[in-house]
């Protein structure tokens, strides 16, 4: 509406990546268990909560207990007294480890180790918008990811992904049945895998290739 002097031919739209160099230098972890490492990483705010997934968790724990005890959950990033609380309150504490911030390099590794991702964008204001800037070190990583979010861009990005496990934010049953069906394919060895090309498209060192390019088309024209 802003801008009807443009068409769609007229704009190209670079998104957020992930730096190759960051895999190549991060330290190499060596996976502490043999349980199926299930891990957060970035902050929990406003419509971006735990509270629904570890609800779902918490159901395993009641229902199927062979399951949940099979599980680590991991969560990286700045601890906040509301989490700790409702861990606490659901008497998770035995399943789930609070690493707190790590640096950056520190971070990578904990997601490269881990077996299964998990992303939450809750229904908030303009939630269909947005774009979350650690799905793309999961998409780095190239490691299955659980995506409780609402319709919008990142649905979008985690289909095209193809090893992502979709939910609604606040579905609580089915974040449930979801991460039950992610722990069978983990005992069978049959966790999906990424497309390539999807994940190649989304290096920094192309996506800066295909600006500069582009900049140089407009320099000729």
């Amino acid at each position: 509406d802003f801008y009807k002097f443009l068409t769609f031919k007229d704009i190209v739209i670079v998104p957020q990546g992930y730096d190759i160099k960051d895999f190549e230098n991060a330290p190499v972890e060596k996976k502490p268990t043999k349980k199926m490492v299930l891990t957060y990483s970035g902050l929990f705010y406003e419509h971006i909560t735990p509270k629904y997934f570890l609800t779902a968790f918490k159901r395993i724990v009641r229902e199927n207990p062979e399951i949940a005890a099979d599980i680590q959950l991991y969560f990286i990033g700045l601890r906040r007294k509301e989490t700790a609380k409702l861990i606490k309150r659901l008497n998770l504490e035995a399943f789930v480890k609070e690493f707190g911030y790590l640096s950056h390099l520190d971070s990578i590794s904990k997601i490269s180790m881990s077996d299964v991702l998990w992303l939450m964008i809750g229904n908030g204001k303009n939630s269909v918008t947005i774009s979350s800037g650690k799905f793309f070190e999961y998409i780095g990583a190239r490691k299955p990811v659980i995506g409780c979010v609402p319709e919008g861009t990142l649905k979008s990005s985690l289909q095209e992904y193809e090893a992502s496990f979709i939910t609604p934010p606040d579905d609580v049953e089915a974040i449930k049945e979801t991460i039950i069906k992610v722990y069978k394919l983990f005992i069978s060895g049959s966790l999906p895998l990424p497309n390539e090309e999807f994940v190649s498209k989304h290096r920094r060192d192309y996506l800066t290739d295909t600006l500069v390019k582009e900049f140089n088309f407009l320099i000729k024209n």
